[in-house]
């Protein structure tokens, strides 16, 4: 087990660390548009579109490297006075609750949308350019894929916690 969770925890930050890349792409796209509209004054409707489908990919891959470093918000006006075994199991049952329902449907959802995308051609009307959203949708599918890889990691080091009072690693 040790091997799984050390595979899922590298594999998210991996891909965490590659991201800085694409937040430097996405900073030379948003400069280009600015320069583009408000020093050329020719916009284009294509960088828009590229800014966009960029901040999702960054957004959907970087889920599991933000699990993994327990970086996402937390009202912790209770949370941080409680002990770590019951930290471990507020978790544990939270992720029953609601990580697992929510992550699960949008993952469900998610794989219809590519399957849906793929089947007839999809493109997107945004702009006259017609990009196909098969892959955006895809990498949206991957990410939260990978969150829920992430999620169950965490689960499983919560619920060994709980059980038997010390960290699993």
């Amino acid at each position: 087990m040790r091997r799984v969770l050390k595979l899922i925890d590298s594999t998210s930050e991996f891909v965490g660390q590659q991201l800085r890349y694409v937040v430097l792409f996405m900073i030379l796209v948003v400069c280009a548009e600015v320069v583009m509209r408000y020093v050329l004054n020719r916009p284009t409707s294509q960088l828009p579109v590229i800014q966009t489908w960029t901040g999702t990919f960054l957004y959907s891959l970087a889920f599991a490297y933000v699990h993994l470093h327990k970086g996402h918000v937390r009202v912790d006006v209770l949370y941080s006075r409680f002990t770590d075994r019951l930290k471990a199991a507020v978790d544990s049952v939270l992720w029953f609750l609601f990580f697992l329902p929510a992550l699960g449907l949008l993952i469900f959802t998610g794989y219809h949308w590519v399957e849906y995308a793929l089947r007839i051609g999809e493109r997107s009307s945004i702009t006259y350019w017609y990009p196909p959203t098969a892959p955006i949708r895809i990498v949206v599918l991957v990410g939260l894929s990978l969150f829920m890889l992430q999620g169950l990691a965490t689960l499983f080091r919560d619920l060994y916690f709980v059980v038997r009072n010390k960290p699993y690693d």
